[in-house]
Protein backbone atom coordinates (compact mmCIF):
# COMPACT_ATOMS: atom_id res chain seq x y z
CA UNK A 1 0.00 0.00 0.00
CA UNK A 2 1.22 3.53 -0.63
CA UNK A 3 1.32 6.28 1.78
CA UNK A 4 0.13 9.64 1.17
CA UNK A 5 0.63 13.12 2.48
CA UNK A 6 -1.79 14.73 4.23
CA UNK A 7 -2.17 18.47 3.59
CA UNK A 8 -3.56 20.94 6.24
CA UNK A 9 -7.63 21.34 5.79
CA UNK A 10 -8.39 25.31 4.70
CA UNK A 11 -10.13 26.67 6.92
CA UNK A 12 -13.07 27.51 4.36
CA UNK A 13 -13.80 23.47 4.75
CA UNK A 14 -13.41 23.06 8.15
CA UNK A 15 -17.01 21.46 8.10
CA UNK A 16 -15.62 18.61 6.60
CA UNK A 17 -13.15 17.69 9.42
CA UNK A 18 -14.85 14.20 11.18
CA UNK A 19 -16.90 13.49 8.13
CA UNK A 20 -17.47 10.39 6.16
CA UNK A 21 -17.79 11.00 2.41
CA UNK A 22 -18.34 9.02 -0.81
CA UNK A 23 -17.62 10.09 -4.07
CA UNK A 24 -18.92 8.36 -7.04
CA UNK A 25 -17.04 8.16 -10.51
CA UNK A 26 -13.75 8.62 -8.13
CA UNK A 27 -11.90 6.75 -11.69
CA UNK A 28 -12.89 10.18 -13.79
CA UNK A 29 -11.37 13.03 -14.27
CA UNK A 30 -13.47 15.73 -12.15
CA UNK A 31 -14.37 12.33 -9.44
CA UNK A 32 -10.66 11.19 -9.08
CA UNK A 33 -9.78 14.65 -8.64
CA UNK A 34 -12.25 15.63 -6.04
CA UNK A 35 -11.66 12.02 -4.38
CA UNK A 36 -7.93 12.54 -4.07
CA UNK A 37 -8.30 16.05 -3.22
CA UNK A 38 -10.14 14.73 0.16
CA UNK A 39 -7.76 11.91 0.44
CA UNK A 40 -4.86 14.57 0.56
CA UNK A 41 -7.11 16.50 3.27
CA UNK A 42 -6.81 13.86 5.75
CA UNK A 43 -10.39 13.36 5.14
CA UNK A 44 -12.35 9.78 5.56
CA UNK A 45 -14.11 8.96 2.04
CA UNK A 46 -14.84 5.79 0.03
CA UNK A 47 -14.20 6.41 -3.82
CA UNK A 48 -16.93 4.59 -5.96
CA UNK A 49 -16.04 2.90 -9.60
CA UNK A 50 -18.16 1.40 -12.40
CA UNK A 51 -15.51 -1.50 -12.74
CA UNK A 52 -13.57 -4.28 -10.22
CA UNK A 53 -10.26 -3.47 -11.85
CA UNK A 54 -10.77 0.50 -11.12
CA UNK A 55 -11.47 -0.51 -7.66
CA UNK A 56 -8.69 -3.07 -7.25
CA UNK A 57 -6.12 -0.21 -8.64
CA UNK A 58 -7.31 2.20 -5.81
CA UNK A 59 -7.00 0.07 -3.17
CA UNK A 60 -3.83 -1.05 -4.22
CA UNK A 61 -2.53 2.82 -4.04
CA UNK A 62 -3.93 2.40 -0.10
CA UNK A 63 -7.04 3.91 -0.92
CA UNK A 64 -10.72 2.78 -0.01
CA UNK A 65 -12.89 1.78 -3.17
CA UNK A 66 -16.12 0.22 -3.96
CA UNK A 67 -17.95 -0.79 -7.19
CA UNK A 68 -21.53 1.43 -7.51
CA UNK A 69 -23.18 1.12 -11.05
CA UNK A 70 -26.12 3.57 -11.30
CA UNK A 71 -27.36 1.62 -14.48
CA UNK A 72 -27.76 -1.69 -12.05
CA UNK A 73 -30.84 -2.30 -9.40
CA UNK A 74 -28.73 -3.17 -6.58
CA UNK A 75 -29.39 -1.97 -3.31
CA UNK A 76 -27.04 0.87 -2.16
CA UNK A 77 -28.10 0.87 1.69
CA UNK A 78 -24.84 -0.80 3.30
CA UNK A 79 -22.34 1.28 0.53
CA UNK A 80 -24.26 4.54 1.68
CA UNK A 81 -24.80 3.98 5.39
CA UNK A 82 -22.73 6.07 7.85
CA UNK A 83 -21.84 8.51 4.71
CA UNK A 84 -22.49 11.81 5.62
CA UNK A 85 -21.83 13.51 2.51
CA UNK A 86 -22.01 12.23 -0.79
CA UNK A 87 -20.94 13.66 -3.99
CA UNK A 88 -22.41 12.02 -7.08
CA UNK A 89 -20.16 12.57 -9.97
CA UNK A 90 -20.44 9.41 -11.94
CA UNK A 91 -22.66 9.83 -15.03
CA UNK A 92 -22.64 8.31 -18.42
CA UNK A 93 -20.82 10.62 -20.93
CA UNK A 94 -20.08 10.44 -24.43
CA UNK A 95 -20.88 7.16 -25.18
CA UNK A 96 -23.03 7.75 -27.99
CA UNK A 97 -23.31 3.95 -28.93
CA UNK A 98 -25.56 3.27 -25.91
CA UNK A 99 -29.58 3.74 -26.13
CA UNK A 100 -31.57 6.36 -24.81
CA UNK A 101 -32.72 4.48 -22.38
CA UNK A 102 -29.23 3.38 -20.75
CA UNK A 103 -27.97 7.33 -20.20
CA UNK A 104 -31.56 7.68 -18.53
CA UNK A 105 -31.24 4.83 -16.51
CA UNK A 106 -27.73 6.45 -15.41
CA UNK A 107 -27.74 9.99 -15.19
CA UNK A 108 -31.45 10.35 -14.40
CA UNK A 109 -33.08 7.42 -12.62
CA UNK A 110 -30.06 6.44 -11.05
CA UNK A 111 -29.13 9.62 -9.68
CA UNK A 112 -31.94 10.21 -8.26
CA UNK A 113 -32.09 6.93 -6.78
CA UNK A 114 -28.68 7.37 -5.30
CA UNK A 115 -29.98 10.98 -3.69
CA UNK A 116 -33.19 9.01 -2.08
CA UNK A 117 -30.65 6.14 -0.86
CA UNK A 118 -28.16 8.96 0.39
CA UNK A 119 -31.71 10.58 2.37
CA UNK A 120 -32.57 7.19 3.60
CA UNK A 121 -29.73 6.20 4.93
CA UNK A 122 -29.13 9.68 6.72
CA UNK A 123 -26.60 11.61 4.62
CA UNK A 124 -26.42 15.54 5.55
CA UNK A 125 -25.70 16.77 2.42
CA UNK A 126 -26.17 15.74 -1.42
CA UNK A 127 -24.05 17.54 -4.07
CA UNK A 128 -24.86 16.06 -7.45
CA UNK A 129 -22.75 17.21 -10.97
CA UNK A 130 -24.86 18.37 -13.40
CA UNK A 131 -23.38 20.46 -16.66
CA UNK A 132 -23.87 24.03 -17.96
CA UNK A 133 -24.59 21.77 -20.91
CA UNK A 134 -28.23 21.85 -19.52
CA UNK A 135 -28.30 25.14 -21.15
CA UNK A 136 -27.24 24.06 -24.79
CA UNK A 137 -26.39 26.56 -27.14
CA UNK A 138 -26.91 29.83 -24.61
CA UNK A 139 -29.84 32.34 -25.11
CA UNK A 140 -28.00 35.26 -23.63
CA UNK A 141 -24.07 36.11 -23.30
CA UNK A 142 -23.27 35.20 -20.27
CA UNK A 143 -26.02 33.04 -19.39
CA UNK A 144 -26.77 32.84 -15.63
CA UNK A 145 -28.75 29.52 -13.99
CA UNK A 146 -32.23 31.55 -14.90
CA UNK A 147 -31.08 31.59 -18.68
CA UNK A 148 -33.49 29.31 -20.46
CA UNK A 149 -32.28 25.55 -20.59
CA UNK A 150 -31.99 24.36 -23.80
CA UNK A 151 -30.17 20.81 -24.08
CA UNK A 152 -29.25 19.92 -27.53
CA UNK A 153 -28.34 16.35 -27.15
CA UNK A 154 -28.73 12.60 -25.18
CA UNK A 155 -26.17 13.23 -22.53
CA UNK A 156 -27.81 16.82 -21.95
CA UNK A 157 -31.04 15.91 -22.24
CA UNK A 158 -30.69 13.05 -19.42
CA UNK A 159 -28.27 15.04 -17.15
CA UNK A 160 -31.25 17.62 -17.24
CA UNK A 161 -33.93 15.17 -16.48
CA UNK A 162 -31.48 13.92 -13.58
CA UNK A 163 -30.84 17.32 -12.17
CA UNK A 164 -34.52 18.11 -12.29
CA UNK A 165 -35.58 14.83 -10.73
CA UNK A 166 -33.07 15.76 -7.96
CA UNK A 167 -33.76 19.41 -7.05
CA UNK A 168 -37.34 18.32 -6.84
CA UNK A 169 -36.40 15.93 -4.31
CA UNK A 170 -35.06 19.04 -2.62
CA UNK A 171 -38.34 20.90 -2.57
CA UNK A 172 -39.85 17.69 -1.07
CA UNK A 173 -36.52 17.69 1.57
CA UNK A 174 -35.80 20.09 4.80
CA UNK A 175 -32.31 21.77 4.50
CA UNK A 176 -32.20 20.05 8.25
CA UNK A 177 -32.60 16.02 6.62
CA UNK A 178 -30.15 16.73 3.65
CA UNK A 179 -28.96 19.27 1.88
CA UNK A 180 -29.39 19.15 -1.67
CA UNK A 181 -27.34 20.93 -4.61
CA UNK A 182 -26.09 20.67 -8.16
CA UNK A 183 -23.11 21.89 -9.53
CA UNK A 184 -22.89 22.64 -13.12
CA UNK A 185 -19.54 22.36 -14.37
CA UNK A 186 -17.93 24.21 -17.42
CA UNK A 187 -16.22 22.81 -20.06
CA UNK A 188 -13.29 21.36 -17.48
CA UNK A 189 -9.83 20.84 -18.20
CA UNK A 190 -6.86 20.33 -16.31
CA UNK A 191 -3.76 17.85 -15.27
CA UNK A 192 -5.36 14.16 -15.79
CA UNK A 193 -8.19 15.25 -18.94
CA UNK A 194 -8.20 13.48 -21.61
CA UNK A 195 -11.09 14.74 -23.24
CA UNK A 196 -9.36 17.65 -24.49
CA UNK A 197 -6.33 16.32 -24.95
CA UNK A 198 -7.26 15.93 -29.02
CA UNK A 199 -8.11 19.31 -29.03
CA UNK A 200 -4.43 20.63 -27.64
CA UNK A 201 -2.51 17.72 -29.50
CA UNK A 202 -3.98 18.87 -33.26
CA UNK A 203 -3.03 22.23 -32.11
CA UNK A 204 0.23 21.94 -31.31
CA UNK A 205 0.72 19.21 -34.04
CA UNK A 206 -0.03 21.89 -36.25
CA UNK A 207 -2.80 20.00 -37.75
CA UNK A 208 -6.08 21.44 -35.95
CA UNK A 209 -8.51 22.72 -38.88
CA UNK A 210 -11.15 24.99 -37.48
CA UNK A 211 -15.00 24.03 -38.51
CA UNK A 212 -17.03 27.63 -38.99
CA UNK A 213 -15.80 30.84 -38.12
CA UNK A 214 -14.47 30.26 -34.68
CA UNK A 215 -16.61 32.89 -33.04
CA UNK A 216 -18.59 31.26 -30.57
CA UNK A 217 -18.38 31.16 -27.29
CA UNK A 218 -16.25 29.06 -25.09
CA UNK A 219 -15.40 28.91 -21.06
CA UNK A 220 -13.12 26.61 -19.46
CA UNK A 221 -13.30 25.65 -16.32
CA UNK A 222 -10.09 24.15 -14.39
CA UNK A 223 -10.64 21.38 -13.17
CA UNK A 224 -9.11 22.04 -9.61
CA UNK A 225 -11.84 25.23 -9.28
CA UNK A 226 -14.52 22.64 -9.98
CA UNK A 227 -13.23 20.76 -7.00
CA UNK A 228 -13.46 23.28 -4.74
CA UNK A 229 -16.96 24.39 -6.28
CA UNK A 230 -18.12 20.86 -4.92
CA UNK A 231 -16.33 21.23 -1.80
CA UNK A 232 -17.99 24.58 -1.26
CA UNK A 233 -21.32 23.43 -1.82
CA UNK A 234 -20.72 20.29 0.81
CA UNK A 235 -20.08 23.49 3.34
CA UNK A 236 -21.76 26.56 2.52
CA UNK A 237 -24.65 27.19 4.86
CA UNK A 238 -27.71 24.52 4.24
CA UNK A 239 -30.36 27.07 3.42
CA UNK A 240 -28.08 29.18 0.55
CA UNK A 241 -27.25 26.32 -1.48
CA UNK A 242 -30.17 23.83 -0.61
CA UNK A 243 -32.16 22.89 -3.83
CA UNK A 244 -30.01 25.25 -5.97
CA UNK A 245 -27.94 24.87 -8.87
CA UNK A 246 -24.88 26.22 -9.48
CA UNK A 247 -22.79 27.02 -12.75
CA UNK A 248 -18.88 26.61 -12.53
CA UNK A 249 -16.01 28.11 -14.67
CA UNK A 250 -13.25 29.60 -14.51
CA UNK A 251 -12.07 33.27 -15.30
CA UNK A 252 -13.53 34.88 -18.27
CA UNK A 253 -15.38 33.21 -20.93
CA UNK A 254 -13.77 33.65 -24.21
CA UNK A 255 -14.02 33.14 -28.40
CA UNK A 256 -13.05 30.04 -29.92
CA UNK A 257 -10.29 31.26 -31.60
CA UNK A 258 -9.11 33.13 -29.04
CA UNK A 259 -8.75 30.06 -26.82
CA UNK A 260 -7.13 27.94 -29.73
CA UNK A 261 -4.65 30.85 -29.82
CA UNK A 262 -3.99 30.72 -26.16
CA UNK A 263 -3.48 27.11 -26.49
CA UNK A 264 -0.69 27.41 -29.72
CA UNK A 265 0.91 30.23 -27.41
CA UNK A 266 1.39 28.60 -24.45
CA UNK A 267 2.58 25.45 -26.59
CA UNK A 268 4.79 27.60 -29.05
CA UNK A 269 3.64 26.82 -31.65
CA UNK A 270 1.94 28.79 -34.67
CA UNK A 271 -1.71 29.29 -34.26
CA UNK A 272 -3.88 27.21 -37.04
CA UNK A 273 -5.07 29.34 -40.08
CA UNK A 274 -7.18 26.23 -41.71
CA UNK A 275 -11.12 26.72 -41.67
CA UNK A 276 -13.43 24.67 -43.04
CA UNK A 277 -17.04 25.48 -43.92
CA UNK A 278 -20.10 24.32 -40.96
CA UNK A 279 -22.69 22.63 -42.49
CA UNK A 280 -20.71 19.41 -44.69
CA UNK A 281 -19.33 18.66 -41.22
CA UNK A 282 -22.22 19.15 -39.41
CA UNK A 283 -23.86 16.87 -42.21
CA UNK A 284 -21.42 14.19 -41.68
CA UNK A 285 -21.86 13.74 -37.91
CA UNK A 286 -25.29 13.37 -38.09
CA UNK A 287 -24.55 10.64 -40.91
CA UNK A 288 -21.59 9.03 -38.72
CA UNK A 289 -24.51 8.82 -35.80
CA UNK A 290 -27.04 6.85 -37.69
CA UNK A 291 -24.60 4.45 -39.43
CA UNK A 292 -22.67 3.90 -36.22
CA UNK A 293 -25.69 3.27 -33.55
CA UNK A 294 -27.16 -0.24 -35.10
CA UNK A 295 -23.75 -1.57 -34.19
CA UNK A 296 -22.93 0.00 -30.94
CA UNK A 297 -19.94 1.75 -32.39
CA UNK A 298 -18.79 4.61 -31.25
CA UNK A 299 -18.65 7.27 -34.39
CA UNK A 300 -15.75 9.09 -35.34
CA UNK A 301 -17.63 12.41 -35.40
CA UNK A 302 -20.98 13.55 -34.28
CA UNK A 303 -23.43 16.28 -33.53
CA UNK A 304 -22.37 16.40 -30.16
CA UNK A 305 -18.16 17.13 -31.34
CA UNK A 306 -19.46 19.49 -34.25
CA UNK A 307 -21.30 21.84 -31.59
CA UNK A 308 -17.67 22.26 -29.57
CA UNK A 309 -17.53 24.87 -32.96
CA UNK A 310 -20.95 25.95 -32.62
CA UNK A 311 -22.51 26.47 -29.25
CA UNK A 312 -22.16 29.47 -27.28
CA UNK A 313 -20.78 28.45 -23.52
CA UNK A 314 -20.16 31.82 -21.56
CA UNK A 315 -21.92 31.73 -17.60
CA UNK A 316 -22.30 34.61 -15.14
CA UNK A 317 -20.66 33.30 -11.81
CA UNK A 318 -22.37 35.89 -9.53
CA UNK A 319 -24.67 33.61 -8.16
CA UNK A 320 -21.58 30.84 -7.25
CA UNK A 321 -19.84 33.56 -5.66
CA UNK A 322 -22.35 34.88 -3.63
CA UNK A 323 -23.98 31.75 -2.36
CA UNK A 324 -21.55 29.20 -2.46
CA UNK A 325 -18.65 31.55 -1.72
CA UNK A 326 -17.11 30.84 -4.86
CA UNK A 327 -13.79 32.36 -6.42
CA UNK A 328 -11.66 31.06 -9.76
CA UNK A 329 -8.11 30.53 -8.68
CA UNK A 330 -6.82 29.58 -12.58
CA UNK A 331 -6.81 32.00 -14.93
CA UNK A 332 -6.83 30.53 -18.66
CA UNK A 333 -3.20 31.53 -19.42
CA UNK A 334 -2.14 29.36 -16.49
CA UNK A 335 -4.55 26.67 -16.28
CA UNK A 336 -3.48 25.79 -20.16
CA UNK A 337 0.31 26.15 -19.33
CA UNK A 338 -0.68 23.67 -16.36
CA UNK A 339 -2.36 21.14 -18.91
CA UNK A 340 0.24 21.05 -21.87
CA UNK A 341 3.04 20.51 -19.17
CA UNK A 342 0.99 17.47 -18.17
CA UNK A 343 0.23 16.01 -21.27
CA UNK A 344 4.22 16.82 -22.30
CA UNK A 345 5.38 15.07 -18.91
CA UNK A 346 3.35 11.55 -20.36
CA UNK A 347 4.73 12.06 -23.89
CA UNK A 348 1.27 12.47 -24.79
CA UNK A 349 2.09 15.71 -26.86
CA UNK A 350 5.64 16.33 -28.00
CA UNK A 351 7.36 18.70 -25.87
CA UNK A 352 7.92 22.03 -27.60
CA UNK A 353 11.02 24.66 -27.21
CA UNK A 354 9.71 28.09 -26.61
Amino acid sequence: MMSHDVMPLPVEYEALRGKRCLVTGAAGFIGGALFRRLVSYGIDVTGTVLLPSEAEELRREGLRAAVLDLSADNNWDEMLRGAQVVFNIAAMFQETEQSEDMYDKVDHRGALRLAETALRMGAERFVHCSTVGVHGHVKEVPATEATALNPMDLYHRTKLAGEVAILDLARRTSPSQMAITAIRPAMVYGPGDRRMLKLFKTILDGRFVMVGSGQAWTHLGHVEDNVDAFLLGAVAPARAVHGEAFNIASAEPMRLRELVELIAREGGVQPPRLRVPLAPVWAAGVVAEVLCRPFKVRPPLSRRRVGFFTHDRAFDLTKAKQRLGYRSQWAHPEGVRNTIAWYQERKLVAPRSR
